[in-house]
């Protein structure tokens, strides 16, 4: 008896080199970490693949969590040939959830991502950093299993969209 592979389909990242070594592209629906040193590239790899990859069909939502506006980091990556102005805010939205990261509290973090998903429908989500929403969780004596709830439930929530999901940050 012979097993059927199952076939799973690849996305053109749009960076160089990138694709072929990642066995044609990215898995499509895959969970992804997107992790280095500060000012390693992080944010613009992500954008680069963000806008590679976003259509008006196929939505991507950025979540940023930098203590700066979404309109400064936008200006910086406009000076890559891979931005598009023209997908921002038709094809890609960012959300900035610097608010709700600041007050600690996870669930709220959460809500605003879910709610944001929702009225989206993105195939693309990236949050950016990761490591800004976890330490804003260990805050004020949050608890560890707090945190470790967050986590594992937006590790499933990010599995079970139908989107291929991005975690930046600083590891």
């Amino acid at each position: 008896m012979s097993a059927r592979k199952a076939s799973i389909h690849r996305l053109a990242t749009g960076v160089p080199g990138l694709d072929e070594v990642c066995g044609g592209g990215l898995p499509e629906f895959s969970f992804n970490l997107i992790a280095g040193s500060p000012g390693s590239g992080k944010t613009t790899l992500a954008h680069q693949i963000m806008f590679a990859l976003a259509t008006r069909k196929r939505p991507a939502l950025y979540f940023t969590v930098l203590g700066e506006p979404p309109l400064k980091m936008l200006r910086y990556q406009q000076q890559f040939e891979f931005f598009d102005s023209e997908l921002v805010n038709a094809a890609v939205h960012f959300i900035n959830l610097a608010e709700e990261t600041a007050s600690g509290d996870l669930e709220r973090v959460l809500a605003r991502i879910v709610a944001a998903v929702e009225t989206h429908g993105p195939a693309l989500v990236f949050v950016d950093s990761f490591r800004s929403v976890i330490l804003a969780g260990q805050d004020e004596g949050k608890s560890f299993m707090g945190l470790q709830h967050f986590i594992q439930r937006l590790g499933m929530l990010m599995t079970s969209w139908q989107a291929t999901s991005f975690l930046i940050g600083e590891y």
